[in-house]
């Protein structure tokens, strides 16, 4: 279920997300299988029953923005999952795959403290899934070569409103996983790896 206020995607974005989803399936590249959304303990895990799953994200190196619910009742809508998928696509090589849900659930649980506290919520998308190709170009500028964004695991975000520590400090807080704190860059690195912390 969307909201009446959300973005939309043009429908030849639409179809090409579908097709560069269709042209990752068969160019042989290799991708584990996500690990289940579900951490039951963390304080994100308690929080998905009552959370509202609504995002509004924009990536800055597209333009592009979404703003939808990706769940309602319990359900996870599908298309709105694929949506959210092609905006944290690897733009530079095209692929868009499917992209660990747990990170939208962590991303929901940011912005909803956000609104919270008397901010947009909105947030925006430095970086989500990359390519090893990609990756290995963003090397030279710090980025690890075991990189979380090359699993569908990780984003580097900004939250409107919000500094960055206070990002950093509520997502490790929820036990996502993994958060990065880059003050020099101004962002926050999460991802649905194991706990841990670290400054770049």
């Amino acid at each position: 279920m969307t909201t009446d206020g959300e973005a939309r995607i043009g429908q030849r974005a639409l179809i090409g997300g579908l097709a560069a989803s269709l042209a990752l399936a068969g160019c042989g590249a290799r991708l584990e299988p996500l690990p289940s959304p579900w951490r039951p303990g963390s304080r994100l895990d308690a929080q998905v029953p009552t959370l509202d799953a609504y995002l509004d994200v924009t990536n800055a190196h597209t333009g592009e923005r979404v703003a939808l619910r990706f769940a309602s009742g319990g359900n996870m809508d599908r298309r709105a999952l694929r949506r959210l998928d092609w905006l944290f696509r690897d733009w530079r090589q095209g692929r868009s795959p499917e992209i660990d849900p747990r990170l939208y659930w962590a991303l929901a649980a940011l912005s909803q403290q956000a609104r919270q506290a008397g901010q947009s919520g909105r947030v925006t998308l430095l970086s989500g899934y990359r390519t090893r190709r990609t990756n290995a170009t963003l090397q030279r500028n710090g980025a690890a070569s075991n990189s979380y964004h090359m699993r569908r695991r990780a984003a580097d975000i900004r939250l409107e409103g919000l500094p960055m520590p206070a990002v950093a400090d509520h997502a490790e807080w929820l036990g996502i996983g993994g958060v990065g704190r880059y003050p020099g860059s101004d962002f926050t690195h999460i991802d649905s790896g194991p706990p841990r912390t670290w400054a770049g």
